[in-house]
């Protein structure tokens, strides 16, 4: 059962103090749940060792909204689609479709949790064309539907650590 934190305005030391009580409580909570990955947060500042492979992801990054194919990363890193593909996988670890996938569930999880906008608008918002395969890719990386999802986020109140 969470506990229920009441905050008074502390000054000097005793801020400090109220600040290490609170993050020593989130770190032995044992009720939690992690409702992102990796993908949530900002990929700029990670770095994949290659200015070829920085280049496409900052375009996936930005725009991660629209249509995005193999062929215009491949160009973007003047390479092949074939060889770029290995390339791809070889520097990340993934293949291109899982990279964009898991940038666009990223912003999707971030629009579930920030905005009210319904479940469908926000797939189409984050590039997925079809809500099916939204809610299919998002239950298969995050092990729940959208909606479980922002109703695990709303049930903890309007403030959660993730």
């Amino acid at each position: 059962m969470p506990r229920l934190v009441v905050l008074t305005k502390k000054q000097g030391f005793d801020s400090v103090l109220e600040l290490l009580s609170l993050l020593h409580d989130l770190s032995a909570s044992r009720n939690m749940r992690i409702l992102s990955d990796m993908s949530f947060g900002i990929a700029d500042s990670f770095s994949y060792g290659s200015r070829r492979i920085e280049k496409v992801m900052e375009y996936i990054n930005h725009n991660f909204s629209k249509n995005i194919s193999l062929t215009e990363a491949s160009r973007i890193a003047s390479m092949t689609d074939i060889s770029f593909s290995r390339f791809f996988k070889a520097r990340t670890g993934r293949t291109f479709i899982d990279t964009v996938n898991e940038i666009r569930l990223g912003q999707a999880s971030r629009m579930l949790i920030d905005t009210t906008h319904n479940i469908t608008e926000v797939g189409y918002k984050c590039g997925f064309n079809n809500i099916s395969n939204f809610n299919r890719i998002f239950r298969k990386k995050k092990n729940c539907t959208p909606k479980e999802f922002r109703d695990a986020y709303n049930s903890y109140g309007t403030r959660a650590f993730i």
